[in-house]
């Protein structure tokens, strides 16, 4: 259970009468919390909350917001935008987060969106902000952001497209050189068949891939992610089947490549976890002689799973940031 979540416990005798609406509600310990009603969204599809959704949706009972400081304080401006948006009164909102992630820059962006901001309490490293949500228009189209895709060189049969990113999405609002370093390596390259970008973003990697003629199927377990790809896609004339999925979980079939830029973080925190699961299960999802491409940091600890994964492994790229993998089963 998240330490937000045990401060939130402290005042679960003023939820009891309230009917709650969760927003950002990444600790399922969440639920344990008694509220009149209570539902909780996150951007996170893989929790299953009743709102897996990139922006909450205010229930007609609804009395209090509960919003709980996203990584990103972008993102945290997202959500407030979109909640003022769907009030007609005033409401009371309270703001939770860690007192070492970034809380004091959420009130700064909280009070664009409120009345006065009135500190409730602090413990276990976190700290809860309490204030009142004011009625405001809402436009989704302003929170995006685009960005040219143009790395590759003038002679390509590559074409430089248009990216489409919303807050939260990864490398939000600008070209992720690690990124740009794997599509310089396929840039080159004949890739037909299937394909599978796992961790998709905002569709960068599955745009080049559907330019180079491949069947393209995209995941992300991020919902925002999602629906920036899925934009990202069908602005640029491409076809390609995004959905929801945590890692391969929603995953059916084989295909002759999968092509990922694999998370290193879990919110503020650096986890690799997601990336072995994902090397380590990767051949099953893999046709006979099919490749896993990754991109990673240098310094990550991946070539030992891979070559525990695969048969044959080689550095393809590399700068002194990043390193291209090749890995074929």
């Amino acid at each position: 259970m998240e330490n937000t979540t045990r401060l939130l416990q402290r005042h679960q005798a003023s939820l009891l009468s309230r009917h709650v609406l969760m927003v950002g509600a990444d600790d399922l310990g969440l639920k344990e919390l008694t509220a009149a009603s209570l539902h909780l969204h996150s951007d996170d599809t893989s929790l299953l909350a009743e709102q897996a959704a990139m922006l909450p949706v205010i229930e007609k009972a609804t009395d209090l917001l509960v919003v709980i400081l996203p990584k990103s304080r972008e993102q945290l401006a997202f959500w407030l935008a979109s909640l003022a948006g769907q009030i007609q009164a005033p409401m009371e909102l309270w703001l939770v987060g860690a007192s070492n992630g970034g809380v004091r820059g959420g009130v700064t962006t909280l009070k664009a969106f409120t009345d006065e901001v009135v500190q409730r309490d602090s413990a276990r490293h976190c700290k809860l902000f309490v204030t009142t949500l004011l009625p405001a228009d809402f436009s989704q189209d302003a929170f995006e952001k685009t960005w040219p895709c143009d790395v590759f060189p003038a002679n390509s049969t590559l074409k430089p497209f248009q990216v489409s990113s919303y807050p939260g999405v990864f490398s939000h609002g600008r070209a992720d050189p690690g990124t740009d370093l794997l599509l310089k390596t396929l840039e080159p390259l004949t890739m037909r068949g299937s394909a599978l970008d796992v961790g998709c973003g905002a569709g960068v990697i599955s745009v080049v891939l559907a330019q180079k003629g491949c069947a393209v199927t995209a995941v992300d377990v991020s919902a925002t992610a999602v629906f920036a790809a899925t934009q990202t896609v069908q602005k640029n004339g491409q076809k390609a089947s995004v959905f929801c999925s945590d890692v391969f979980n929603q995953v059916q079939g084989r295909f002759d490549q999968i092509v990922t830029n694999p998370p290193f973080h879990d919110g503020t925190r650096r986890t690799t976890a997601v990336t072995q699961r994902l090397i380590e299960q990767a051949p099953q999802y893999l046709a006979a002689r099919g490749v896993l491409w990754v991109v990673a940091n240098q310094g990550l600890p991946y070539e030992d799973w891979l070559r525990g994964a695969f048969t044959s492994v080689e550095v393809v790229a590399e700068n002194n940031r990043f390193r291209v993998w090749r890995a074929q089963r």
